[in-house]
Order: C-alpha cells, then sequence, then structure tokens
C-alpha cells in the first residue's frame, strides 16, 4: 500500500509540473511553423496501423477512403529570448518510420528517443527517478506544443498516445484495433469500429460506434466520465470496477455471480490473501467481454 501511495504522490507532482510550465501565451517571444507530410505503407495489408505519439498538444484523426497517411502538425514555440525560440524551433519536430505494416509518426526532441525494433517511444524530461540524470541533463528555456491533424485510410488500425495540453478525436476510422490515450486530455471518438482500448487519466471519454466491437475491450479513467453510445445489438459481457462513480444503461441487463480473483502474498505473519471483487452482468447474449475501470467517474453505456 504504502509503494502505490508513493506512486501515485510522484504521478500527481509530475502532473503539476507538466501543467505549471505551459501558458504559451505568456511568453515575450513566439514563432509557428505548419509541417505537411505524407506517408505510406510499406505493405497494404489487413493489420496497417498508424503510431501517433505527442507529448504536449493535441491529436485529430479523421478515417478518408485514400490510402495514405496525410498529416498537419501545427508547431508552436515560445520564448523570452530570440534566440531560445530560434533554438525551440530546431530542436521540435516530427518524425516518422516505418516497419513491415505500421507506420510511427512521433516527437522529435532532444528528450525523446525512438526504437523502431519495438515500437517504443518514450519522453524521458520529466524523469526526476535519477539523481544523475537530473544534474546533467540541460533545462529546456522555451516552451513548445504540436498540434496533429491526421488523415488515414478508413479501415486501418491506430494507436494513439498524448500527454498534455491536448484533446484527442477520432472520427471515422474503423480499422480491427482502436488504441488511443490521453493522461491530460479529453478523448472523443464518433462514427468508429473496432477492438477498443481506451484511457483517459482526468478527462471524460466519450465514444460513439459505427460497429459494436467483435473483440473484448478496455475503458479506463481515472477521475472523468466515459459515455459510449452503442448499437441496438449489443452482445456483450460488462466487467465493471469503481471506487466513487456508478454505472447507468439503458439496455436491458441481466446480473451475473460476481468474478473474484484471490492474490496470494506470503508475509513474516503468515499468508495476506486479497480479494478482487467486480461487478459483472450481461447484455444481450454476453458474448464479448468489455472492462470498465474507473476511480472517480461515471460510466454511461447507451443504445
Amino acid at each position: 500500500m504504502k509503494t502505490i501511495k508513493i506512486s501515485l504522490l510522484l504521478l500527481f507532482f509530475n502532473i503539476l509540473f507538466i501543467n505549471a510550465q505551459y501558458k504559451i501565451e505568456e511568453k515575450k517571444y513566439n514563432k509557428v511553423e505548419t509541417i505537411t507530410e505524407e506517408y505510406e505503407f510499406l505493405e497494404q495489408s489487413p493489420d496497417n496501423i498508424v503510431v501517433i505519439d505527442n507529448v504536449y498538444g493535441s491529436i485529430d484523426v479523421e478515417g478518408y477512403n485514400g490510402k495514405t497517411i496525410q498529416i498537419e502538425v501545427v508547431k508552436k514555440v515560445a520564448a523570452d529570448t530570440k534566440q531560445d525560440v530560434a533554438e525551440g524551433m530546431q530542436e521540435i519536430g516530427v518524425k516518422s518510420a516505418r516497419k513491415g505494416d505500421a507506420v510511427y509518426i512521433y516527437l522529435d526532441s532532444p528528450y525523446s528517443k525512438f526504437d523502431l525494433k519495438t515500437g517504443i517511444f518514450e519522453h524521458s524530461e520529466f524523469n526526476f527517478g535519477s539523481r544523475r540524470n537530473y544534474k546533467h541533463r540541460k533545462k529546456r528555456t522555451y516552451k513548445y506544443r504540436l498540434d496533429f491533424k491526421v488523415k488515414v485510410p478508413k479501415n486501418v488500425s491506430i494507436d494513439i498516445k498524448a500527454i498534455n495540453k491536448g484533446n484527442i478525436t477520432v472520427d471515422n476510422v474503423q480499422g480491427k484495433l482502436l488504441i488511443v490515450h490521453n493522461v491530460n486530455g479529453a478523448i472523443d471518438m464518433t462514427n468508429v469500429a473496432g477492438q477498443t482500448d481506451v484511457n483517459a487519466l482526468n478527462k471524460d471519454i466519450n465514444i460513439t460506434y459505427a460497429k459494436n466491437p467483435t473483440k473484448e475491450s478496455w475503458f479506463n479513467s481515472l477521475n472523468g466520465d466515459i459515455n459510449v453510445l452503442f448499437k441496438e445489438d449489443l452482445d456483450a459481457e460488462i466487467s465493471y470496477k469503481t471506487m466513487n462513480g456508478s454505472f447507468y444503461t439503458n439496455f436491458t441487463v441481466e446480473k451475473t455471480v460476481p468474478k473474484v480473483s484471490k492474490t496470494r502474498k506470503e508475509l513474516k505473519k503468515g499468508v495476506k490473501y486479497k480479494l478482487n471483487k467486480r461487478k459483472n452482468f450481461t447484455i444481450g447474449k454476453g458474448n464479448i467481454l468489455f472492462h470498465f475501470d474507473q476511480l472517480n467517474g461515471d460510466a454511461i453505456v447507451k443504445k
């Protein structure tokens, strides 16, 4: 329990640090640049996926009937001196990589790195875990944000992540997989389809499906509400867990026996067992498992 509390405190202070940095309008000098690029997959397949990683700013994704990925990124840099603005304009940008059926688009900065072998993007600017790294790290003297507008082929999968100062919107994307994570912004998805994994830490999640997911899906938020509009033929088993929220629906539901998982841990005083109890109920025949996990918000599931 102590470890969990410490981790939550570190996360809380990191978020405060991120929020405290960002009011670009307060800086004396600023510059705006628009970046436009177009990409193609190395190979066309039903498993094509577009992966986008951003740190400061919004991401808007729209599905269309074309075959290429088209991006327009507005880059804003602000600082107290012209020299610092120029440095920011040079250091901050957008990079891309392709591998197999995937296209990766991500923030390029002195604090970021991308591993094509694993497909993992990392941004270590806010990592205060190592005192040595903190001591020798160059302090950034400018503020920046990147706002993405992206058009993708309608039937591709997406994996989109943002951290701060921006919302994520997804419209008309109906691929196999929809992964959308945002730390300090909201998530809005309309006319979408596919296996879903959404996570918003502090804001609301709103989803309207063109087709209901046909595979196990996850809906998570710490402090926001989750609003999902499904088609009437929903066939799901809902597994719901919350601390302070509630679950609302206008579907006809049937309660099932709660699933209880038991964790065993050996201590000096003996063996400690922890029961993890979730609420479960079915809509329709209950063939597809949907997980809803929240702390303070409500889940609203409608048809």
